[in-house]
């Protein structure tokens, strides 16, 4: 799937964008009603067994709470009945497999963590009731694929931010005053917004320069290129507020938001910076034929002189799953220099 957004704060603008992403109207079709019904029934034989009190908003939950329901009810079985739902409500393929509905342990486990909570203990009320109801569908997409704790802040790296400010202005005369970056995996936009933040401070501006933003799931990057947040009202008039002087401006540096994979060979190049935060030898991204793929295909995309950063909250935390000089190796191996960092690691093509 093709996907490309300029951004924008119109309301109309991103209403019109989102009909082409997501069905309209109530779900009607027959495979997702047996499905609902078939998971209805397992609900009920699964609370007629369950001894412990069923779950609802605020329930403390115990270990022996997970161990009987995922044995009586396991996940599996409503992650399924959920896909068929996203999957048919979409005009995509939601990528779903970073979401709540693959990271629990159980449904219980589901329902505690995921904000804005659901109603029902039983999944298939729930699912009935988003079938029936397109603003609900949507919400509940959003919700579950830009949970809480994925992004959220703008200045997360800021000693990285800080060398990239003094980075742009010595860079400035060499670059004519125009500059190509991208912010690779970039989520929600927060750092690529940022980004472009810098980028105007340093005096890239008007034709000739542009900030581009990528990622690989669609309702991330509609969220990113709108400030798009119907699942979380306070987010959103806060990144709204913070992205709005930014697209106003005249001259404004050049955004945009395409879709994306960080380790697609051939994707768009000529990048003086590119940034590539929060997945570079973490949890998502470490296994090492993957990792050397997607640091070559970054490293690809950038101009002699232009520079690859990798910043990560985890670098420092128990969740690193690369040690800093294997990562500094797979740069080296791609033709990048390492960089002397403030935060994280980073490189320059010879």
């Amino acid at each position: 799937m093709k996907l490309s957004y300029t951004p924008t704060l119109d309301p109309g603008k991103a209403l019109q964008r989102l009909e082409r992403l997501l069905v309209p109207g109530p779900l009607r079709t027959p495979g997702l009603a047996r499905r609902i019904d078939r998971l209805a029934a397992e609900f009920r034989s699964y609370a007629d067994s369950y001894t412990l009190p069923l779950w609802a908003p605020g329930l403390v939950l115990t270990g022996e709470m997970r161990g009987i329901t995922q044995a009586l009810f396991p996940l599996s079985r409503v992650r399924s009945a959920f896909e068929l739902l996203l999957n048919s409500g979409c005009r995509f393929q939601p990528v779903l497999s970073g979401s709540y509905l693959y990271s629990s342990a159980s449904w219980l486990d589901f329902l505690h963590r995921f904000r804005p909570g659901l109603c029902h203990a039983d999944p298939a009320a729930a699912l009935r009731e988003l079938a029936g109801d397109p603003e609900k569908r949507m919400r509940f997409l959003f919700a579950l694929m830009l949970p809480h704790h994925f992004g959220g802040t703008f200045d997360r790296y800021p000693e990285q931010s800080r060398w990239i400010a003094a980075w742009l202005k010595e860079s400035a005369g060499r670059l004519g005053g125009r500059i190509r970056a991208l912010d690779s995996a970039c989520g929600s936009g927060e750092g690529c917004y940022g980004l472009a933040e810098l980028v105007r401070g340093a005096g890239f501006r008007g034709k000739g320069s542009a900030v581009h933003g990528s990622t690989l799931e669609p309702i991330e990057l509609f969220a990113a290129a709108h400030a798009f947040f119907p699942h979380d009202p306070v987010r959103a008039k806060e990144f709204r507020e913070r992205v709005a002087p930014l697209l106003a401006k005249r001259e404004a540096v050049e955004m945009e938001f395409y879709l994306d994979e960080v380790g697609r060979v051939g994707g768009a190049g000529g990048y003086h910076l590119i940034l590539c935060n929060g997945l570079l030898g973490g949890p998502l991204l470490h296994e090492p034929q993957e990792l050397s793929r997607a640091i070559g295909a970054l490293a690809a995309r950038l101009v002699p002189g232009g520079v690859l950063l990798a910043a990560d909250r985890f670098h420092a935390g128990w969740r690193l799953q690369v040690p800093a000089a294997q990562l500094r190796a797979l740069l080296r191996a791609h033709g990048l220099q390492p960089l002397e960092l403030p935060e994280g690691e980073g490189g320059i093509m010879g």
